[in-house]
Parts: C-alpha cells; structure tokens; sequence
C-alpha cells in the first residue's frame, strides 16, 4: 500500500473515506498473497442494549422492527393514546468488511465488500437470534474511477456525528448507499447513481434515466467544507397513469475543529424532490394526486449541527440535533410525515484505543400531515470492538 500511496498520492485516503465508521486497524494479510495484493480485514463487533418508551402507541415489527434495532424517526407511533416501553439487546450492527489493492503496471486497483446483520427479515429472538448477513458495500476501484455499490456522491460521511446509535442524526443526513458509476479528481467528485422514486403509492421502480450527483470538499488544516448537487428524474407508472418531473437538492456539510480536540460539524440540505436521499424516509421524492394522476415533487429542509467534547484522551461527548421539516403537495395524504426531529447526548470511555463504551440519552419526535404527533426516548448503552 505504501507504493502505490507513492505512486498515487489519495487513492489510499480516497478508498478509506468510503467506509464509515472508520476501525481502528485491521489485520492485514499481504504476506500470504507474496506482497502482490495488499488484502486486509476489519470491522467492528457490537452491543447494544436499549430501552425506548414512546408516548403513542408501540414501535412496528415487534423485537425485529427497524425501529426497535436502531432509530428510526419514521417509525415514532403517532395519534395513539396508550405508551409503550421495552427493552433490547442486539448485535446485529455488527459488521465485516475485506479489502484488496494491488498496483497494475502504473495502475492503482482495489476492491472493498462490507457486509452487516441490520434490517433483514430473517431469525428471531425465541432460540437462536439468527440474523442473514446484507451487502452494505461492495466496489472495486481502478485508478480514480468507483464501479458498485457504496456511499452516495450526495451524502459527506466525513461530517457524520460521533454517535453511539446506528447513525447520530437521521432526520437531517444524507443517507444512502447505491450502485453507482462516480470519478473524481482534485476534491471534485460527480457520478451517475441508480435511480428509484419514492411516492405516497409506494417505491416506483419506473426511471429511465440515471440520478446524477457531484460534490467538492474543500480541505484545511481547520477542517473541511464541502458543497453537495443533486439532480434527477422522478417518473411513474402504475398502469393506469403515468407522470414524470425533475427533482435536485443542494446541500453544505463540513467539519471544523474547535480548540486543540473538540470539532463541530454540521450539514443543511435542500431540495424538491430530494426525498429519499435524506431523513431515512421521512420525507417522500413526490406525491401522485388522486385527481389527476399527476406527479408533484416534495419539497423538503434537512440538516443537524453536533458538538463533539474530547474531555481527555479516554473521555469524549457529543451533543447532536438533527430534523426535517417537509412541505407536502396539498393532494398529499394523511399519512405523510410533515416534521421530525431529535436531539441526543453521549458519553464515550475508551479503556484502551479499541474498545469504546458509551451511553447516549435520545428523544425523537414526529408529526403527520394530518397533525398527529409522537414521541419518542431512547436509553441506549453500547460496548464495541473496532479491528
């Protein structure tokens, strides 16, 4: 690896800034390959127990519900008159990754497959807690160009929070990863990523044409900004009516260091018709009016700001808000989310540099287009190896 750095100064870092949260190390195996292919493994085993009470009604799916593995804002119960409270341990956030680089001739290769045990419909909690393995990523690179599934272009996971959930802001981050086509040069990054509409009738698997998104991460010494574009068609058939429009979305995110070991970080992301590319799927790409078949973007704001406080070299917190806010056509149901927000603290011990133990104190709120309401507040503890 140290060669092809030499050769080709960023691939490295290029290749390393695609996997979040980044381990601590990883058990590297190039001697077995004779030096040729530089192959390695990482990871992180995890831990978590919480407890969650919401206010109106029970999360869905039972033990095995989304909602009931990590936060999800979605999946807050709303216009219920009955809480709930439970208690669960899991560690099917718990992931392995493997990556290969090698130099061809002046030509640097490598390949990247992560996979984890978060949202798959298999196993329960009666014997065995069984849980399918899903492809979270998978890519290879050649030289400055990305082939498969990772990360979007649209999405800065060098400004995520420091959290002890699954991911520390849901309702104001880009989040999502997809099959893509992306270069990038010097900062600039563009690429052309797989396409899916996401209505009010459901997810529309009816594009025709590639979405399209482009960043440029500015870095210093201080931090980094970068400014996000999105662009993209919304289209969809159910047999009887069909529509298309355009949807985009632009958005600023970064990471600044403050003193000699807190940093700050942020985004703020808006769109028309950006909808499923922020806030886990609280806000819809548009809505179909039941009178005239006709395909109306959501226009919806996103963003989170987070404080991150290093109170010695074993001691960190984090203070993280984070919402949506969506502007729903007037044809839009009920049913559709119209806000969500959150706003959580941690405190993180790291006994030795692998080993992070935390506790986090969560609440979340959402609201309908109809006007009912939840919320929710989550206990979490968390132990995790990093390798």
């Amino acid at each position: 690896m140290s060669n092809m750095s030499e050769k080709l100064p960023g691939v490295g870092a290029l290749i390393a800034s695609l996997l979040l949260p980044a381990t601590a190390s990883a058990y590297d195996l190039s001697d077995v390959f004779g030096g040729k292919v530089k192959f390695s493994i990482g990871g992180y085993a995890k831990l978590s127990a919480m407890w969650t009470d919401t206010d109106s009604g029970s999360l869905a799916g039972g033990a095995s519900g989304t909602g009931r593995t990590f936060y999800l804002p979605s999946s807050i119960p709303t216009g219920g008159s009955d809480g709930d409270a439970v208690f669960d341990m899991t560690a099917r956030e718990s992931r392995i990754h493997f990556k290969a680089n090698t130099l061809a001739g002046d030509h640097a290769l490598g390949m990247v497959l992560e996979m984890d045990f978060l949202t798959t419909g298999f196993g329960n909690e009666v014997v065995s807690n069984s849980n399918s393995p899903r492809l979270r990523h998978y890519f290879l690179t050649y030289d400055n160009w990305l082939f498969g599934q990772t990360w979007s272009t649209f999405m800065d996971t060098a400004a995520l929070p420091d959290a002890l959930d699954f991911l520390g802001a849901p309702e104001g981050t880009v989040f999502i990863r997809q099959p893509m086509i992306r270069y990038s040069w010097n900062g600039f990054q563009i690429a052309l990523e797989n396409p899916e509409t996401f209505t009010d009738t459901g997810v529309n698997d009816d594009n025709s044409v590639p979405d399209i998104a482009a960043n440029y991460k500015l870095s210093r010494d201080w931090g980094h900004l970068r400014l996000n574009g999105l662009f993209r068609e919304l289209k969809y058939d159910d047999g009887t009516n069909e529509d298309s429009t355009t949807g985009w979305g632009v958005g600023i995110s970064g990471k600044v260091k403050v003193m000699d070991r807190d940093d700050f970080r942020f985004a703020l992301n808006y769109g028309d018709g950006m909808g499923r590319y922020t806030s886990l799927g609280v806000a819809r790409d548009a809505v179909v009016d039941p009178a005239n078949g006709d395909l109306e973007s959501v226009e919806s704001v996103a963003g989170f700001a987070a404080y991150r406080h290093q109170w010695n070299s074993k001691w960190r917190s984090n203070l993280i808000y984070s919402f949506v806010e969506v502007d729903n056509p007037s044809a839009a149901p009920g049913s559709l989310n119209e806000s969500a927000s959150s706003v959580q603290v941690n405190l993180m011990y790291n006994p030795t540099k692998p080993i992070t133990l935390g506790l986090m104190y969560l609440k979340g709120e959402l609201e309908k287009e109809s006007g009912d309401d939840g919320e929710l507040d989550r206990i979490q503890f968390a132990a995790k190896y990093s390798f």
